[in-house]
Order: C-alpha cells, then sequence, then structure tokens
C-alpha cells in the first residue's frame, strides 16, 4: 500500500441495533485479493442505510461494531490482487458496500472491484455516490417489465428519489405508472413530476380505486415498499 495511505482513519460506527453512532478513529482496512481501498468523497443516507441502523439487513448479516452505508463515491487509492482491481486503481468510482464488511460513511472503504463503477470525467463524485442503489433498481423494474410484457406498473415508492425515476422512465418508455402515496402532500409532489395515476392509500375508496385503475391500465407488475396488508391489495387489484 501507498504511504500516502495513513493507518487510521476517521468513521462512522453503530454498536447495536438501534444503537447511537459513534465517531471514532479505526484502522485502514487492505483489499484482499479482487477487492479495493477507496478514499471516499461521498455517500447518501438511504432507507436502507435507515433500516440497517434499526437492526434490518437488505442483504445480509453484519456484526457489531460496523460502519453504515451502502454506496458512494471516490477514490481507488489501493488494489488487491486481480486483473480488475489493478485496473481501477486510481480512478475514480461510484461502488457498493460488502454485504460483510464496513460501509461508506468512512474516510476509506474496502470493498470488491465488481461493486465499483468508473466514473467518466463529467460525472461529479457527489452524482456518483448516489448511481447505483435507486437508478440501477428502476432501470431493472423497467427491464422486468419489457421481457415480462407487462403494460403497466404499481408502485408504492412513489414520493421517494426511487419513484421519482420510476416517474421519469415510464414517461420516456411509454409505460403508465400507477403511483401509490399515504398522503395528500406527497400526492401534490408526485402530481408536480407529471405523474398521471397517484392514488392515496388513506383514501376511503383507495382500493376500489386501486383496483378500476390497474384493471384500467393492465398493471401486471407490482413495486411493493410497504409490504404488510398493502402487499395483498395489490396482489387482489
Amino acid at each position: 500500500m501507498s504511504q500516502s495511505i495513513p493507518a487510521l482513519m476517521r468513521a462512522v460506527q453503530v454498536d447495536e441495533p438501534k444503537g447511537k453512532l459513534t465517531w471514532r478513529e479505526i484502522p485502514v482496512p487492505r483489499p484482499q485479493p479482487g477487492q479495493v481501498l477507496i478514499r471516499m468523497a461521498a455517500a447518501p443516507i438511504n432507507p436502507s442505510d435507515i433500516g440497517a441502523l434499526s437492526g434490518l439487513s437488505y442483504s445480509g448479516e453484519r456484526k457489531y461494531p460496523f460502519t453504515p452505508g451502502m454506496e458512494g463515491s471516490g477514490t481507488v487509492v489501493a488494489a488487491g490482487g486481480g486483473v480488475l482491481p489493478r485496473l481501477l486503481n486510481g480512478r475514480r468510482v461510484a461502488c457498493a458496500a460488502l454485504t460483510s464488511g464496513n460501509g461508506t460513511w468512512a474516510e476509506y472503504m474496502v470493498t470488491a472491484a465488481q461493486l465499483c463503477v468508473p466514473l467518466k470525467g463529467k460525472v461529479s463524485l457527489e452524482q456518483g455516490a448516489t448511481l447505483l442503489i435507486n437508478p440501477l433498481s428502476a432501470l431493472a423494474i423497467f427491464e422486468i417489465a419489457k421481457h415480462g410484457r407487462h403494460r403497466a406498473i404499481v408502485s408504492t415508492a412513489a414520493a421517494s428519489a426511487l419513484g421519482g425515476m420510476i416517474l421519469r422512465l415510464g414517461k420516456r418508455r411509454g409505460i403508465p405508472i400507477i403511483h401509490i402515496v399515504r398522503r395528500e402532500a406527497p400526492a401534490d409532489l408526485v402530481r408536480e413530476r407529471a405523474g398521471e395515476y397517484v392514488l392515496n392509500s388513506s383514501d376511503e375508496n383507495f382500493v376500489e380505486q386501486l383496483r378500476t385503475t390497474a384493471r384500467k391500465l393492465q398493471a401486471t407488475l407490482l413495486l411493493d415498499a410497504i409490504g404488510g396488508d398493502m402487499t395483498q391489495q395489490l396482489a387482489a387489484a
């Protein structure tokens, strides 16, 4: 490893589910074969990160204490063994954290080279920090729609960043989206984004509105970010 890489780094860590975040110094990790060390530049706070702080896991078990953060961006400053790590060395990348290791809320992070995407010069590190989770999820939904020949999609992530991306992609690709919110303020937000079919699950006649709209548009693909009773209502519609 380069002598310019310090032995210690500052990181945010949590010691237990729903525990307080702690700002501390920990050793800078070393990349193993197939891995890279990234000097982090930016990292967002996604709903999945909030879930991880509460003890929920989207993709694996974490050992405490751990550094949160599922995605971010930075510069690869050291490479473990392998062709791909060496190709990424010195490059600016968007990156995702390993499911079993520390995350992006730190000065440095080790992750698999396969979880990094090189950034073009016109893409800032701030933009790159949010490149993976929401955009790729939105694109994946439309790939599923394409291969399954779904004519319309129901989304309960309507007012979120992901929901906004799905709205724009739906218009671009000519696939209607039924946007479901739980309050009127988010409904107004979705309409301001030019959402055409917006339903409020708090309305008394929501179930009937959902059934009628889903049948009208022949919606057969669901993106459910809520779960519980909502999943059954969506499936029934």
